[in-house]
């Protein structure tokens, strides 16, 4: 990722939202700590609630100028737990020294990895610290590649579109995190042989499956269905969206060979069995046609994308017509990345090699300093594969998803990012019968943990909502932080807490520039 110039922070820096954005961040903690410094400030507001109330702190160090690490534990076991929660907060300060917030998906945009390995491939040096981040599933149940859930963009190449109308998300770009309602798109463009674009078609999405997305609706055409969540287990259900009719790129970020055809094995979803087309491009925007003696030979998978280039893949009559049409001698191929601020009506992110982008669906915590969830837990995984909503009370047993771990990521009213997780007792292991012991992954409903980062010792005023559950992990240099939330079998049949392979990391790592003397330009 490019390092940008003092110049290009200072611009990024100053007001871009209705909101109070960063810039507006640190200004208002500047104003306050005049004012605190004035000999007449008085303030008569009734007092905040206060995190130490009902937690300690149990531990506290600095990993770097400006970058703290704390740990706090409840002071009480509270009534419906197992065990004592632990929250683990880091938080950098850019006045107090040069940190940059990146992301990374480890070897591969397809494949899951665990934080751990995903960090310790960062260079030159290992992160200071890092969470785990976008919300995923894996394609097919148990295959051996993912789907990003939401918008996902790494060194500004999209490597997820997310929803239709759009999800929240997290922009990482000069050491700080923008969130906003983001909808990516990535537009396939022909060009003649001088350069100028003769037709482009949006794409259905990028690396993934043709025929078959998660999550939500990715395109105009998509149908939902629900399906057993695991073919051998048919009464578990999940929702996929079909499209009998797609064309979808693969990037150099994948670095997986392709998928071929009818990966979903699921009796109900026969839009990904269609053999479809394969076209490889070179980074030059040059392509090879999948032909034999001048006639288009149908058949995908199993192919490697180059440095620079991308492989299409289309199903469906429409989209493999459109191929043929459009794919003619002396011209060539381009992708062109957008992402657009939903909330912002006509404003893209600029996309280049310093911009990441985490994708968080549909929960943002804090929206200036207002809790933007409720005390109602709507699940998406019940066994029928309805969502039920419930709301927060003792009657809501742990394992339900609704009180799983919790990972946010936001920013505070003095502009410094913060990094959080909540979740069980880090030392506890796995039951001989597997999820019977759940205090390890004992989180908190949305809405209390939305609170607990508003309260005034962490003061977090914009925050969003990553993924949860057995994902939720910290690191803090080489020590994680959390416990292992998630649980696997064992060959022996014994089960083990493990450390689940996640899509991507949000990390924290020296580098950049801090803001000069602590104020803007």
């Amino acid at each position: 990722m490019t390092t940008d110039t003092p110049a290009r922070l200072a611009a990024a820096l100053r007001p871009r939202t209705r909101r109070r954005g960063p810039a507006g961040a640190v200004a208002l903690a500047l104003t306050a700590t005049l004012l605190a410094a004035s000999p007449g400030a008085t303030s008569a507001a009734t007092p905040e609630a206060s995190l130490l109330d009902t937690w300690v702190e149990t531990g506290r160090y600095t990993l770097a100028a400006g970058v703290t690490y704390v740990r706090y534990t409840e002071k009480h076991q509270t009534p419906g737990r197992l065990a004592k929660r632990e929250l683990n907060v880091v938080v950098a300060d850019p006045a107090l020294g040069a940190v940059r917030l990146e992301s990374t998906v480890g070897g591969a945009a397809a494949t899951a990895e665990t934080v751990a390995s995903q960090l310790a491939a960062v260079k030159p040096e290992r992160p200071l610290a890092g969470i785990n981040g976008s919300f995923f599933k894996a394609e097919p149940p148990h295959g051996g590649s993912i789907q990003f859930g939401g918008t996902a963009v790494r060194d500004g190449q999209v490597n997820g579109t997310g929803c239709l109308n759009g999800n929240q998300a997290v922009v990482l770009q000069h050491g700080l995190p923008y969130i906003s309602k983001l909808r990516a798109t990535v537009t396939l463009q022909v060009l003649d042989a001088s350069g100028a674009v003769v037709t482009e078609r949006l794409l259905d999405d990028v690396n993934r499956d043709p025929g078959r997305g998660v999550g939500c609706v990715r395109g105009i055409g998509d149908v939902e269905k629900k399906i057993a969540y695991d073919p051998a287990k048919p009464e578990g259900k999940t929702t996929v969206f079909v499209d009998g009719d797609e064309l979808v790129a693969f990037n150099d970020a994948y670095n997986l060979a392709t998928p071929a055809k009818n990966r979903d094995t699921h009796a109900e979803v026969t839009t990904d069995d269609d053999p479809g087309y394969e076209v490889a491009v070179d980074g030059s925007g040059a392509f090879t046609l999948p032909t034999d003696g001048g006639q288009w030979v149908e058949g995908r998978g199993g192919k490697h994308v180059g440095t620079g280039g991308f492989v299409l893949q289309a199903v469906g009559a429409e989209a493999k017509q459109w191929l043929r049409t459009q794919l003619t001698a002396g011209r060539t191929l381009k992708l062109r990345n957008q992402v657009e601020d939903l909330e912002f009506p006509e404003h893209h992110i600029a996309l280049d090699e310093s911009v990441d982008i985490v994708s968080g669906l549909a929960h943002r915590l804090l929206d200036d300093g207002v809790v933007t969830t409720s005390n109602t837990c709507v699940r998406a995984y019940d066994k029928n594969g309805d969502k039920v909503a419930r709301e927060d009370g003792p009657d809501i047993k742990l394992g339900d998803h609704c009180k799983d771990s919790r990972t946010a990521l936001g920013i505070d009213a003095k502009g410094r990012t913060v990094m959080a997780t909540i979740s069980g007792r880090r030392d506890i292991k796995a039951a001989p019968t597997g999820y019977s012991d759940l205090s390890g992954v004992d989180g908190a409903f949305l809405h209390e943990f939305a609170g607990i980062l508003k309260m005034p010792e962490l003061g977090v005023i914009d925050a969003i909502n990553l993924d949860g559950g057995g994902s939720t992990t910290m690191y803090t240099e080489s020590k994680r932080q959390t416990g292992m939330t998630d649980i696997a079998k064992q060959p022996d049949g014994t089960y083990h807490r493990v450390e689940r392979p996640v899509a991507d990391a949000v990390y924290l790592t020296r580098g950049g520039y801090g803001i000069p003397g602590g104020t803007l330009p």
